[in-house]
């Protein structure tokens, strides 16, 4: 919790608050904050009795967006979402002006192709990400892999077409859902698609050291899909050594 009076605040307003399943929704907002890097994060908050309350969300907006967007789940029992999911467009929200982090393109070391694999909503980052010519320019292809519980929660379908349209050659998406089966999606866990080879044989692409990895979204994935790539020779990206793998947890 932070004092109301920190300089640190922009107000911002919403522009559209979108619903994708009940507990699952974005808000695009216009606040002029400081500029930022596809791929960091910065905080969203409310004023509560008082005190701004406040939550680290990645952007799905890049700087070449007139609009900054995040994309967040509601807790029922929490402080902060059950507040942020009343918004409605012309409604006011704080952003805060800095953004943070380092799950961005020139951390990520070169390679021939680059696996973006996330879970949840850690799908938005890489939007951010491939909404700039950088990794399109960077690597030969491009796979995008989002693991969801139901169907309802595959968010931004409509911009993943437009880069499904714009790099027909470079551009492979693959969502898998957990708990349901639906015709075009795989009924996997994503680690369970590494070991027995189905992602590399749908994506026609071998997962090797000359590729790099982006893993975003539940630490638990993370950590297995981390655990099966180590199986393969393929080792974390670190300051003190160049490796294969990035990541960025969310909780």
């Amino acid at each position: 919790m932070q004092p109301i009076t920190k300089s640190n605040w922009i107000e911002g307003k919403v522009l559209e608050h979108i619903n994708w399943t009940e507990t699952l929704a974005s808000i695009k907002i216009d606040a002029k904050v400081k500029p930022y890097v596809s791929g960091q994060f910065t905080r969203i908050a409310l004023e509560i009795n008082n005190e701004i309350i406040s939550r680290p969300y990645s952007y799905v907006s890049s700087p070449l967006d007139n609009f900054l967007e995040i994309v967040y789940v509601k807790i029922p029992n929490g402080i902060l979402t059950p507040k942020l999911g009343k918004l409605k467009p012309g409604d006011k929200i704080l952003v805060n002006n800095n953004s943070y982090g380092y799950f961005v393109m020139n951390e990520v070391p070169e390679g021939d192709n680059l696996w973006m694999i996330g879970t949840g909503t850690g799908s938005g980052v890489f939007i951010s990400l491939l909404k700039t010519e950088e990794p399109w320019k960077r690597f030969n292809k491009i796979i995008l892999i989002h693991g969801v519980r139901k169907e309802n929660e595959l968010t931004y379908q409509d911009q993943i077409k437009k880069f499904n349209l714009k790099y027909p050659h470079k551009f492979i998406y693959i969502k898998s859902v957990t708990r349901e089966k639906i015709k075009g999606c795989l009924n996997i866990r994503i680690p369970n698609g590494i070991n027995n080879g189905k992602l590399e044989s749908i994506s026609n692409t071998k997962i090797s050291k000359s590729s790099q990895f982006m893993l975003c979204g539940n630490p638990d994935m993370i950590k297995e899909t981390i655990s099966c790539l180590n199986n393969k020779g393929i080792e974390i990206n670190r300051k003190s050594k160049l490796g294969n793998i990035t990541i960025e947890k969310y909780w």
